[in-house]
């Protein structure tokens, strides 16, 4: 099963941050984003929590749904979080929302 895709609904620096989040953390977030706790989860760090907050109802819906999807899949390969999988599997990690624009930017 191969990582799942990245949402263009969730913005990139989030998608950064969840690279490096365990399965628990995750789940969290996903409980947390799709209104299923009032509060947030003791799990959520406070700058997600933050981030959370400036989000519209269908990020937020995307965001529960991809970060379950990430959470399932660390936890079929026993792993860490999205980062460690990268690194143990040598593959490159996706190229940045910067480096995006700067390649779009030249014509690349």
């Amino acid at each position: 099963m191969p990582a799942p895709s990245r949402p263009d609904e969730i913005p990139d620096f989030l998608l950064e941050r969840f690279d490096e989040y365990d399965p628990r953390t995750l789940r969290a977030i996903g409980t947390y984003a799709q209104k299923q706790a009032y509060t947030a989860p003791e799990e959520v760090p406070s700058s997600t929590v933050q981030s959370l907050a400036l989000q519209d109802d269908a990020t937020l819906a995307a965001i529960g749904e991809y970060v379950e999807a990430v959470a399932d899949f660390l936890e079929e390969r026993d792993a860490e979080s999205l980062a460690t999988v990268s690194e143990d599997e040598g593959e490159p990690n996706e190229e940045s929302w910067g480096h995006r624009q700067i390649r779009n930017w030249h014509g690349f």
